[in-house]
């Protein structure tokens, strides 16, 4: 009985232990590990998610862009954004609109992943960062820090996961007389890393950072400016409280991506 009651004493004591640091790293404002794994999970989903969603949206668009991009001049196939879609649906049908789809997913799911994930750990860094120097401890992200988050996390993505587009760039452009037939994506990655070695998988690695830190870094400044924007200023009565709806952010990031678009490349 005296052993008994000594484990439940000391059950008591580690649980009576356990309690106050879960208390203190609340009040220190840390979340406790098991959240942060939880919440780590849920961004890195939903950023893939929509990475998917997005992607598969506009697979006809990106296809038909593709095809336009490489038919030959002297037998036209594909002459505008409609007549090309109504040509893919006539001699392909419906699954033609989405041929190369599943590729492209499997290089922009994690992507988007990352990007997410990596853009929100960066606005919290640099978010706290800039309150300890302000000594502000309400201080919000401006739109110029935003955009450095942004382009922490493109580089961050862009690097995590640019095997997978080398890959897809070589699936692109290979044709009967290259001197390696990949039969899809990672074919082709384990081609490249056995037959080149594992340099071979980051060639091009370096303009393409450098091209995707203006695009990711304006996308989410301009993204998260205008979301902050319709909230305060409830133009139009567009917004009537702290919430977006689906709609209204759908929109924001459309005129994100327009921003980009515009600003960024040439006519």
């Amino acid at each position: 009985m005296a052993s008994e009651d000594v484990k439940a004493t000391e059950s008591a004591v580690s649980t009576i232990v356990n309690l106050a640091e879960e208390a203190k790293l609340a009040r220190e404002g840390v979340k406790a590990p098991s959240y942060d794994v939880l919440s780590i999970c849920k961004s890195l989903v939903a950023g893939g998610v929509a990475g998917g969603v997005s992607r598969t949206a506009v697979a006809p668009l990106e296809r038909l862009k593709i095809l336009l991009q490489v038919q030959n001049p002297h037998n036209i196939k594909y002459n505008g954004t409609v007549q090309g879609l109504k040509y893919i649906w006539g001699t392909e049908g419906f699954r033609g609109l989405f041929k190369g789809n599943g590729a492209n997913c499997a290089r922009i799911v994690p992507n988007s992943a990352v990007k997410f994930f990596s853009y929100e750990q960066a606005s919290k860094g640099i978010m706290y960062l800039y309150q300890q120097h302000t000594g502000n401890e309400d201080a919000q992200l401006t739109p110029l820090l935003r955009l450095g988050a942004g382009a922490c996390a493109g580089i961050i993505a862009m690097s995590a996961t640019y095997p997978m587009d080398m890959a897809r760039g070589r699936l692109t452009v290979q044709t009967e007389r290259s001197p390696y037939q990949y039969k899809g994506m990672f074919h082709a990655l384990s081609t490249v890393l056995r037959e080149e070695g594992p340099r071979a998988l980051y060639k091009g690695w370096l303009p393409s950072v450098i091209g995707v830190i203006p695009y990711v870094g304006l996308n989410f400044a301009a993204y998260e400016s205008l979301k902050d924007w319709l909230i305060k200023s409830k133009p139009f009565g567009l917004v009537e409280d702290s919430e977006l709806s689906v709609m209204t952010r759908l929109a924001c990031g459309a005129a994100a991506g327009n921003c980009w678009t515009n600003c960024c490349l040439p006519s």
